[in-house]
């Protein structure tokens, strides 16, 4: 597979199947379940994205004082997380996370002491059609397709991420390789979501699945508890903008910042 280095340019998206509509529903469908759960890695080689308590170095933030103390005071309800839609318009909001909360990196920069940093953990996510669970022979019908990045803000785990945004990657995937909808729409119930650790690759729209190799090291994600999650503390960013979407929002500012800082090194 052709690896494209990591850059900001978007390219103009691929041709998709009149199949697309309907696996995005049925993906959806599978989407919109419980995501009150806990993980468990099962494989040793499988890379650890969750800040341990030591990396927690959050965007400082004032704590606001209660009123009173002692006995009676009741505690805060957990909110619960909702789930990000899967449109143009949830497209968008995220990617406007992503730009916001990254400033167009893969990791956090500047001192973990200062006011103004915000740590966070990103992730290259991948999908694929997968086997069915529920027959031990069956095989993946599809390789592992480079999809976008991911991040979660300050201590939220990375997996609570793409928990909340599956729908929205599935359907952004299915916009971006149309060799995800040519195996029919029963396929759309075994498409599964992947991730490894940020790499400054990106896909290009003539890109293969990933070969073996490669996908050794995608982790498949696993539902996690999302509790006190917001959407405005995760993002994500595709590859490469989907068929009829161009985004025009917050990225080209952030740009527009790294520019400047650049020129005035410079030219001082």
């Amino acid at each position: 597979m052709k690896q494209q280095p990591f850059s900001f340019t978007m390219a103009k998206a691929p041709h998709h199947s009149r199949l697309s509509h309907a696996i995005i529903n049925i993906a959806l469908l599978l989407c919109h379940q419980s995501t009150a759960f806990t993980t468990v890695l099962q494989h040793s080689h499988q890379v650890t994205l969750t800040p341990s308590s030591s990396q927690r170095h959050a965007k400082k933030k004032a704590v606001k004082q209660s009123g009173g103390g002692g006995f009676g005071v009741a505690k805060p309800a957990a909110k619960t997380a909702t789930t990000v839609a899967a449109d143009k318009n949830a497209l968008e909001s995220q990617w406007d996370n992503f730009a916001s909360i990254t400033d167009l990196e893969i990791a956090p920069k500047g001192d973990p002491d200062d006011d103004d940093y915000r740590h966070f953990i990103c992730a290259d996510v991948f999908v694929r059609v997968g086997p069915d669970a529920n027959d031990s022979e069956s095989k993946a019908l599809t390789g592992w397709y480079r999809t976008g990045k991911v991040v979660a803000a300050d201590d939220i785990d990375i997996q609570a991420s793409l928990t909340l945004q599956k729908g929205l990657i599935f359907w952004t995937s299915v916009h971006m390789w149309p060799q995800l909808t040519s195996k029919g729409k029963d396929a759309a119930r075994f498409l599964q979501l992947g991730f490894m650790a940020p790499s400054m690759t990106m896909a290009a729209e003539t890109d293969s699945a990933l070969d073996e190799d490669e996908a050794e090291d995608v982790q498949v994600s696993e539902r996690v508890s999302t509790q006190d999650v917001s959407s405005k503390d995760i993002g994500f960013r595709p590859d490469y903008n989907p068929k009829g979407f161009s985004y025009k929002r917050r990225e080209s500012a952030a740009m527009k910042r790294k520019k400047s800082a650049i020129e005035e090194i410079v030219n001082p």
